[in-house]
């Protein structure tokens, strides 16, 4: 026994010594740094084709469901740097990142008042629900949805279009979790869908302040100005459509005959309804662009942030490479567990079938327990049934076997709130402490 875990120990040491080389050491920084200016030109291009396109499909959700644009990550969601002063410098900080909210993150109310033409902005304002909002909202005006349901809503839907999963997968994703929180399957679907579409038409259908010159295709069906455009799209169904659209904001929130559901769209009136050059539609997301540009560059010293030259020197000597270390540990430890575990339950299962069993429990380990949680704080704020419900939803769908999954969540929830703690602590502590910031 003594001879295996002294083997582990120097298989672990082995890893965190290749991490640290690859990543936190002088010369992993600066191979860092020349891989990113080899691909600069193509991450410039490809953000001009992702961020509006995540920016004008977020809008879909403000204006459908009533959120405020602050309260939506992908346009709430930027971040500003500063070059660290001589204390954190000392303590190993190259750069600083910070969180900021832009001020076109505002209140959907102020916003349709700066950005829509005065003549339709009463119909959206009184056709759009009544969301409700602490400390805001009159009481018996407004309706409250639970924080889990409305963190899915907003940001939940979107981050499952961002990771671009194949369509059958994208479905299992959302409706295991769209049925656990209770939601409308068709709501949910629905929203979907409308972000779908949106994302099609930037490369499918030129809409004006929208499309790409040189990669967006002229809309089919249009020949004069005012005409509608087909702009194709797959549903959540998997059935491929197509829809007659003018505008852009038809296709955000626009009643669309056999696609839109009641109550959650807006009449169109047949033209724009959007000011010309809309301060919160086209200048935001040119400073989203500027924004990412600007921090392009700082990629290499982002990554091997918090290590002083010592640090960098030595990696036994470095304590980011100690926690990874321990992080590594703790998978490493999660996995034993649960392949012991199966082994006593499910003793007929060979060691791939064991394995997709361990990677479910790792993702009750890793969603719930994200730091960059754009989309993942909804698993966060579920309540023990509700996250149960999902997890074992998803899991039955991807051929899983639902009486295993439910025995092994039993077993594993007695330890795995503890580990999920001290993997978020871990996480967040050593940031902290360097930017000389309370940990607490």
């Amino acid at each position: 026994m003594s001879s295996k875990i002294a083997e582990l120990m120097e298989e672990l040491d082995d890893r965190k010594r290749k991490y640290h080389e690859k990543l936190l050491s002088v010369d992993g920084e600066w191979t860092l740094l020349l891989r990113n200016l080899q691909v600069y030109d193509l991450v410039l291009d490809l953000s001009s084709l992702l961020i509006p396109e995540f920016y004008f499909a977020s809008l879909s959700v403000a204006l459908l469901f009533g959120f405020d644009l602050r309260d939506l990550e992908p346009l709430s969601l930027e971040f500003d740097w500063r070059f660290p002063d001589l204390e954190e410098w000392l303590r190993g900080v190259s750069v600083v990142i910070e969180r900021v909210v832009p001020d076109y993150a505002v209140g959907l109310e102020d916003w349709l008042r700066a950005n829509v033409k005065e003549e339709h902005l009463e119909s959206i304002l009184e056709t759009g629900p009544r969301k409700g909002y602490y400390g805001r909202s009159r009481y018996g005006q407004a309706y409250y949805d639970p924080a889990a349901v409305r963190e899915f809503l907003r940001n939940a839907v979107t981050l499952t279009l961002r990771k671009h999963a194949p369509l059958p997968q994208r479905r299992v994703a959302l409706e295991s979790a769209s049925r656990a929180l209770g939601i409308r399957w068709e709501v949910v679907g629905y929203l979907h869908d409308r972000m779908a579409m949106v994302v099609s038409a930037h490369t499918e259908c030129f809409v004006l302040d929208y499309g790409l010159l040189n990669v967006s295709k002229l809309c089919r069906g249009v020949e004069h100005s005012g005409e509608l455009g087909v702009v194709p799209y797959v549903g959540i169904d998997g059935v491929p459509r197509e829809v007659e659209v003018l505008t852009l904001g038809d296709m955000q929130a626009g009643c669309i005959l056999d696609t839109s559901l009641l109550n959650y769209c807006f009449l169109s009136p047949g033209e724009d309804i959007y000011v010309p050059d809309a301060p919160g539609v086209v200048a935001a997301v040119e400073e989203k662009l500027r924004r990412f540009r600007g921090r392009t560059m700082l990629t290499a010293p982002a990554f091997s942030n918090y290590v002083t030259g010592a640090e960098a020197a030595d990696y036994r000597r470095c304590e980011r490479t100690e926690v990874w270390g321990e992080l590594t540990s703790i998978r490493n430890v999660v996995e034993a567990e649960v392949d012991a575990t199966l082994r006593s339950l499910a003793p007929a299962l060979d060691p791939f079938e064991r394995r997709k069993y361990v990677s479910a429990v790792l993702q009750l380990l890793g969603h719930p327990g994200k730091r960059h949680r754009w989309g993942f704080r909804t698993f966060r704020l579920m309540e023990d049934p509700q996250l149960r419900e999902w997890w074992v939803r998803y899991w039955v769908a991807q051929g899983l076997d639902k009486a295993i999954l439910e025995d092994l969540y039993e077993r594993v929830g007695v330890w795995l709130p503890a580990v999920l703690n001290r993997k978020v602590e871990l996480g967040r502590r050593l940031r902290y402490e360097r930017l000389g910031l309370p940990v607490g």
